[in-house]
């Protein structure tokens, strides 16, 4: 059951993190826009869902599907590590070292930022019971 959530979770964020890059995808920039949203969405989402999502289910599959499956497809860093070396190898080094600085910068805040709205959003709920 385990590897089912996973794999159906896995499907639908791997389904949104393609959706994401086909809206969000621009020609004429160098910096891979859609790769850094999906990075930061991604990692705001799993920082309030470690706080507040997972500790509202009850049923350990469905946050392995929503944790492991989604959220972990959705986000890409391989992806972006690779765009990080092709940006090298086409000589684009201020685009990669911003790409590289501003991704791993505001990962962690988004990360942060999602514990806390987590963390209030756990408060209030807990507060109305």
């Amino acid at each position: 059951m385990k590897i089912l959530a996973v794999a159906w979770g896995g499907i639908v964020g791997a389904l949104l993190r393609f959706w994401c890059g086909l809206f969000l995808f621009n020609p004429e920039s160098s910096f891979p826009f859609p790769t850094f949203f999906v990075n930061v969405v991604g990692s705001f989402i799993l920082g309030w869902f470690v706080i507040y999502g997972a500790k509202k289910i009850k049923n350990n599959n469905m946050i392995l599907a929503l944790q492991t499956g989604v959220i972990g497809s959705f986000t890409t860093f391989s992806t972006f590590n690779t765009e990080i070396v092709l940006l090298l190898e086409e000589q684009y080094y201020k685009t990669a070292i911003l790409y590289f600085t501003t991704s791993a910068i505001t990962g962690v805040i988004a990360i942060y930022l999602g514990m806390k709205v987590g963390s209030i959003t756990r408060s209030k709920a807990g507060a109305e019971q």
